[in-house]
């Protein structure tokens, strides 16, 4: 099929445009002007495009079979940023669809943020954003809305300095290291969203795919210990700590100028108990399950970059 993605030079987007391309897609690889390209296959036709122009965006998408929007802010210096980026473009892509593909399916890449801890909404900015996005979506007359929880694999910006201090010796946990959440392997991720290309079964659905297991603070640990053959220092933060690292975050960043990854509405959902975990759906529906182990992902997560 031909296939428009956004987000092939991020994290999750180029394992998801690596599995469409050996799954005989052509893969119109859309990104920005200053993105990185090394990492996104070399069978993908790339394009330059503003996804906030829905006149920009209609340029690529006659004939286009199947849309995976993937591309998003996962951090950014105010809600209204949040907005523009991942509710926005997710706007300007569904308007520029009704014209120029209006019978394709729209694959939205959202997150469990939206849903919120217990599954009664969201709790950060971040989280809002994304659920507005997905409330645009609906619109379109066959799409698909995956909330996938955090993603780990080798290569993820985001975990790198947790990894590396691991590496070292040491690690953290929050408070007991008891708080559950939900987990996916980057490349178990890309493998189920390829796989909806061919599921009418999901199409109109909100699936969250996942370990079939919420995953302690504690456990966390205890895989990466066992991927790397030693013991490691377990340091419990108390979340009135990692809050306190969020506001240190922030007051840093508004100083150099930069956007924290982890603030304090992160440290909300880092420390919010009861992630509801809905693998056991997204089984129902689709027959997937995870490939890798937990265990697995995380000995492959760890390994130093090249």
């Amino acid at each position: 099929m031909k296939v428009f993605l956004t987000g092939a030079s991020g994290f999750v987007g180029r394992f998801l445009a690596r599995r469409l391309i050996e799954d005989g897609h052509s893969v119109i690889a859309a990104v920005r002007p200053t993105s990185n390209r090394s990492l996104i296959p070399d069978d993908c036709g790339i394009v330059d495009v503003d996804l906030l122009s829905e006149a920009d965006v209609s340029r690529h998408l006659s004939g286009v079979e199947v849309i995976f929007h993937v591309a998003g802010a996962v951090k950014a210096r105010s809600g209204e940023d949040f907005d523009r980026v991942n509710a926005g473009a997710t706007a300007a892509i569904v308007n520029a669809a009704k014209t120029q593909c209006s019978e394709a399916l729209f694959i939205l890449t959202s997150s469990q943020a939206a849903a919120g801890p217990l599954g009664t909404g969201p709790i950060t900015s971040y989280g809002r954003s994304k659920l507005l996005g997905e409330q645009v979506v609906t619109g379109f007359p066959r799409h698909i809305i995956v909330r996938p929880p955090a993603a780990i694999g080798h290569g993820d910006k985001a975990m790198a300095s947790f990894f590396l201090w691991a590496r070292r010796g040491i690690s953290a946990v929050v408070a007991d290291g008891e708080i559950g959440f939900c987990i996916i392997s980057v490349s178990d991720l890309a493998d189920f969203m390829a796989g909806l290309v061919n599921c009418p079964e999901a199409e109109g659905k909100t699936l969250q795919p996942s370990y079939p297991e919420l995953i302690t603070w504690n456990r966390f640990h205890e895989a990466m210990e066992k991927a790397m053959g030693r013991k490691i220092l377990k340091i419990h933060l108390p979340a009135i700590a990692v809050r306190g690292i969020g506001l240190l975050a922030e007051i840093t960043a508004s100083i150099t100028g930069s956007c924290p990854m982890v603030e304090r509405e992160k440290v909300r959902e880092l420390t919010a108990p009861g992630w509801v975990n809905l693998q056991h759906e997204v089984e129902r529906i689709t027959g997937w399950k995870p490939k890798l182990s937990f265990d697995e992902t995380i000995r492959r997560a760890v390994q130093p970059p090249q």
